[in-house]
């Protein structure tokens, strides 16, 4: 306890240094505000009558093409260009590109209907386009990441498989307003847990694999269009007059900034560049709290950090080699060091932010992890065992595993250090690091062309969403393969009964944990600062209404 002790400390002070260390940018322009913002005049009803913000994203976005995106940036790009059929407002679905749908008695066929919507050239958004995305979805040959989301869609993986053609998709579109979806089975958590973009034949057409390369390889019809995008550095919106509800908010620009060293965003924050950001280190929380014109906000991410296990590996392919590697992690240690005690150390995958219907899905089920590690009074112990089952002998200091991380920043490099001290302390074992940008440890990790990495998988309202990533035919991302576990999240999906289906979800995440299919690390949570001009910032963790609810007043 002593020498994790010292590690955390003689890391807090690392990146302290890393943080501490920046100088504030300097702004000539002499007409500035406090804020460092220019000074502009004000509608009758106080807003700014110059509506723009400024920024930050985490990435670099990968492909901005609903058949082929990787990661939650490009996920949150098409809340902004693209109109889903429907998105989730203050936790409850609402319609967006569809007015209004119904459900069969059954569960299995969703008719949806669709609001008189407009692409920026000017030709009609219909149900064809909807129709498009979920064929493009479904072809192999654009291997789509995300096919468990669409399961349940009548022959929707049979086709991506190579198994079925694709005129019998489970989804037709009779006219230009009306799309029709076919199920495999009921899916009563469909729309909260899946996303439905438009997209247009032609122009994926026209421009093939360059598609949503750049913002003229791409149209939008959501509210916002992409004016430019300056890659690893900038992507511009700006607002769609052609979008169907363009009238309802007032946001004309949002520039957003590509800033990978978290020096210059803290510095870009604070003179004025940035008008809101996320914000973890101890020196600049005490700052920024002491500033009249900030304002904070506590907001959990709903997010789980885990390490991913590829069970194909030939070390990995133990369980008991995976637990003794997911037992030896000290969570608290790695939740104060990296998010400065803004996360909560995570014994399960689920975040306490789920909910099933009116049951929350942590207050009724126990963390699977808590359980298992009450069971193991020794991991390096269990590490010999697991290495002794795969002819690998009993002596762990022979054993080299790799661990991926996911960026090349200073901090990536502090972070992952500290998980490489933990499990060499505590199993005796070598533990080499490896860093890629996002899109290549994104791509690595699909491919699975890793032994160890670090992710993190979002949740949405209903456990499903995290928990069918390892329901697919491969086994998600760890190649982990249970049919039990298929079979539980399956039947779950299908399940109104409230407490029934908590209850199946459970159970799956109990095989999840403890056959230690992932590590799960920390939930996510973050400190948000922002100028005390911007009003609208959404603190629900699972709305996707984009910017359309922002706006400033005294800029």
């Amino acid at each position: 306890m002593k020498r994790k002790l010292s590690l955390l400390l003689a890391l807090m002070m690392i990146v302290t240094l890393f943080t501490g260390c920046n100088k504030a940018l300097q702004n000539p322009d002499e007409n500035m505000n406090d804020s460092g913002n220019k000074e502009q005049g004000q509608t009758e009803d106080g807003k700014d009558t110059d509506q723009y913000l400024n920024v930050l994203i985490d990435a670099e976005p990968s492909v901005l093409d609903v058949a082929r995106f990787v990661g939650v940036v490009d996920r949150n790009m098409f809340f902004n260009i693209l109109e889903p059929l429907t998105r989730i407002e203050n936790g409850e679905v609402v319609g967006a590109g569809a007015e209004t749908w119904e459900v069969s008695d059954d569960g299995l066929t969703y008719t949806f209907h669709l609001r008189e919507n407009y692409w920026t050239d000017g030709q009609k958004v219909t149900a064809q386009d909807y129709l498009t995305a979920l064929q493009r979805q479904a072809d192999p040959n654009n291997a789509f990441p995300h096919v468990s989301d669409y399961n349940s869609i009548e022959n929707f993986v049979a086709i991506n498989s190579g198994e079925a053609d694709m005129s019998t998709l489970g989804a037709s579109a009779p006219d230009e307003n009306t799309l029709v979806l076919k199920l495999n089975a009921p899916n009563v958590a469909l729309l909260s847990s899946t996303d439905f973009f438009p997209d247009r034949a032609d122009i994926a057409e026209q421009y093939g694999d360059t598609l949503g390369t750049e913002a003229d390889k791409m149209i939008c019809c959501g509210p916002y269009t992409l004016e430019s995008w300056t890659h690893n550095s900038q992507l511009v919106l700006v607002k769609n007059d052609k979008y169907w509800d363009a009238d309802s908010f007032d946001l004309q620009k949002v520039t957003m900034n590509i800033i990978p060293d978290s020096n210059a965003q803290l510095a870009s924050f604070e003179n004025g560049s940035l008008d809101y950001l996320g914000v973890s280190t101890p020196e600049y929380v005490e700052k920024f709290q002491g500033r009249d014109d900030m304002d904070e906000m506590m907001i959990s991410s709903a997010r789980t950090s885990m390490v991913v296990f590829n069970c194909e590996d030939s070390v990995f392919s133990n369980e008991k080699v995976r637990q003794a590697f997911s037992l030896a992690l000290d969570r608290d240690a790695l939740a104060e060091v990296i998010s400065n005690g803004t996360a909560t150390p995570a014994y399960s995958l689920v975040p306490p932010d789920c909910q099933v219907g009116d049951l929350n899905f942590r207050e009724n089920v126990e963390e699977p992890l808590t359980a298992l590690a009450k069971e193991v009074d020794d991991p390096k112990a269990l590490l010999i065992e697991g290495m002794q089952e795969l002819g690998l002998g009993d002596d762990p200091s022979k054993l080299t595993v790799k661990f991926a991380w996911g960026a090349t920043t200073a901090e990536a490099r502090t972070y992952s250090e500290l998980y490489q001290q933990l499990w060499q302390e505590a199993l005796g074992c070598t533990v080499e690091l490896e860093f890629n940008d996002s899109a290549t440890h994104q791509s690595n990790v699909n491919a699975g062309n890793f032994q160890m990495a670090s992710m993190s998988w979002g949740a949405n309202y209903e456990p499903q969403f995290q928990l069918s990533r390892w329901s697919t035919e491969v086994g998600g991302q760890s190649r982990w393969k249970n049919a039990d576990y298929v079979s539980l999240v399956t039947e779950a999906s299908q399940t109104e009964d409230e407490q029934k289906r908590l209850e199946l979800y459970g159970q799956a995440e109990e095989l999840l944990i403890r056959e230690a299919a992932i590590a799960p690390i920390y939930f996510q949570a973050s400190r948000r600062f922002y100028y005390s001009y911007v009003n609208g910032l959404n603190g629900n963790t699972f709305d996707t209404t984009s910017f359309k609810g922002v706006y400033t007043s005294g800029r």
